[in-house]
């Protein structure tokens, strides 16, 4: 085989190994869009509430500047709360 039937030969494994990724994507793309979809509905709520979070987020800002303490104060407690639910969740799964 010279250099040339080589090249061409290399060419077409390339060119078969390339139509097999395809195929195996277009396989797998149902079960990749079903195993996100809950991750793109969580965006798409997050992106329409975006001008109400910007609001939400100044005004706990202000309140943070304006009485410092408190917010400390309600910023540890709901730590300990997210801390706790996500310790509850580990130790209880959901199935």
């Amino acid at each position: 085989m010279n250099r040339r039937q080589y090249r061409e030969w290399k060419k077409q494994q390339l060119i078969q190994q390339i139509q097999q990724q395809r195929q195996d994507l277009a396989a797998n793309k149902a079960l990749w869009l079903d195993k996100t979809e809950y991750l793109d509905q969580g965006w798409q709520t997050l992106a329409s509430l975006r001008k109400y979070v910007a609001i939400a987020s100044s005004m706990v800002a202000l309140y943070g500047i304006r009485h410092p303490g408190k917010f400390i104060r309600w910023s540890r407690r709901a730590l300990g709360v997210w801390s706790t639910v996500r310790l509850l969740r580990k130790a209880f799964p959901a199935k």
